[in-house]
């Protein structure tokens, strides 16, 4: 993931570039709020926010959810990165309590304050009593402000992850307020943010209970898979038009297909994943078939 983002961070500025970071912002917000409940599809999402367009016959509560989430997200994609050598810290209570506010837009939720009550023990995992919220967040917060050190980021975006999802500052939207905090961070350290496809979202719940549990690296392997995608995505754009991106079906053709495919899901061949549908190059698929003749 490191040596990916390093190579993303050294591309030169393009607009086609500009294009797909903003594609993979808006794919963030149709993931998260479909991890809070949100029933909208990425369609949706897209007529809501861009031309204020309710389609679908879901209740205004779900609305509303993806349009504050959107703003929270606008907020943290409007972020610059922070320079090497920049003594401030990554993040900030204020930070997360300002996202928290902005996630519950809308609602009857108080954004931004801590929780009052106790929640209920959730399989063995015990949530800090209300009067250490507080104290437990901003001593996280410290830790996370110093950036990654020598830990690996996705293992680190993970434990971070595991701890306020422990911690449960807030009454409500606090899962929400988490994976936009893992994306400030990441804008802060100039790496696209996280989307999780239908597969890894049908696992987040299980690995982000594991990292609850202080084993984090079930949810950092997610992580990493989803930078590593999006830093691809970024990569593939900045290969200009004479390698452009493809429908790995277009590329393979009826011969090829299924074994280039299962190279796909194997992680053999290099490709981005949009939905359901796997992208390549004819050069990616080359580089592949060569590996594959060498080892054979």
């Amino acid at each position: 993931m490191e040596s990916a983002a390093q190579a993303v961070r050294r591309l030169a500025p393009r607009a086609a570039l500009a294009r797909e970071t903003q594609r993979i912002w808006r794919a963030e917000i149709a993931c998260s709020t479909q991890l809070a409940g949100s029933p909208l599809t990425p369609s949706q999402v897209d007529a809501l926010l861009d031309r204020g367009l309710a389609r679908g016959d879901h209740l205004l509560g779900g609305y509303i959810l993806v349009r504050a989430y959107a703003d929270a997200s606008r907020w943290v994609a409007d972020h610059r990165s922070r320079q090497t050598g920049d003594p401030r810290p990554l993040i900030s209570v204020d930070d997360v309590r300002h996202l928290n506010a902005l996630v519950v837009g809308g609602t009857s939720s108080l954004g931004g304050t801590w929780r009052l009550g106790n929640p209920p023990p959730r399989a063995g995992i015990v949530a800090p009593a209300a009067w250490l919220v507080h104290r437990e967040l901003t001593s996280l917060v410290d830790r996370a402000g110093r950036g990654p050190g020598n830990t690996p980021i996705a293992l680190w975006l993970a434990r971070i992850f595991g701890r306020v999802a422990r911690i449960q500052p807030f009454a409500a939207g606090n899962g929400r307020t988490a994976r936009l905090l893992a994306n400030l961070l990441l804008r802060r350290l100039d790496i696209p943010p996280i989307v999780y496809e239908r597969p890894e979202r049908n696992r987040y719940h299980a690995t982000l209970a594991d990292a609850e549990s202080d084993k984090p690296r079930p949810l950092a392997d997610l992580i990493a898979t989803a930078a590593l995608r999006a830093c691809d995505r970024l990569e593939a754009v900045n290969s200009g038009p004479s390698d452009p991106l493809a429908p790995l079906r277009i590329l393979a053709g009826d011969d090829d297909y299924e074994a280039l495919s299962r190279a796909a899901r194997r992680g053999r061949l290099r490709t981005v994943l949009r939905g359901a549908r796997y992208y390549t190059t004819r050069a990616w698929i080359a580089a592949y078939q060569h590996e594959s003749r060498t080892r054979t």
